[in-house]
């Protein structure tokens, strides 16, 4: 679903990019570090024990994204990363993320991404498969992280 949600991101931001002064060579690029920075956020978010505020985030729930403290971490870190990345200066880093990143999050917090009735049903909506076993671990050991629908039920 993330794929879907740059992939939209960059049909309809890239020709607004190049008029800030990105080069159509770049675009390709900002969406790849997007990609990465909204996933690894939102893993790293999920696994931190905020996968409730990840959920609400989904489901439309996260208030006013401008002020949401995961938006602006993801935010924040696309910054960093266009500039360690793809060499963007901090101004320039600065004015892509403000374009691209509220699109990504206001698609992702929409009602065309639908909802997630559990924390199990956003892991699987989201492609987090691979996050079972931290999640495990949270959950009390390893040995549970087979049984992952019982014991996120029992965080909420």
């Amino acid at each position: 679903m993330l794929d879907q949600l740059i992939q939209t991101a960059q049909q309809h931001l890239g020709p607004q990019l190049q008029q800030i002064g990105v080069k159509p060579e770049q675009l390709g690029s900002v969406f790849n570090v997007a990609q990465d920075t909204v996933t690894d956020g939102l893993k790293s978010e999920a696994t931190s024990g905020g996968l409730d505020s990840v959920m609400s985030l989904f489901n439309g729930n996260g208030g006013n994204l401008q002020s949401n403290s995961i938006v602006s971490s993801l935010s924040n870190n696309f910054v960093s990363s266009l500039a360690s990345k793809l060499g963007m200066d901090q101004s320039m880093a600065t004015k892509v993320s403000g374009v691209v990143i509220p699109f990504i999050m206001e698609k992702f917090s929409g009602s065309e991404t639908g909802s997630a009735s559990s924390p199990t049903d956003l892991i699987s909506k989201l492609g987090f498969g691979d996050i079972t076993s931290s999640l495990g671990g949270l959950l009390g050991g390893s040995d549970k992280g087979g049984d992952l629908l019982g014991g996120l039920g029992k965080l909420f």
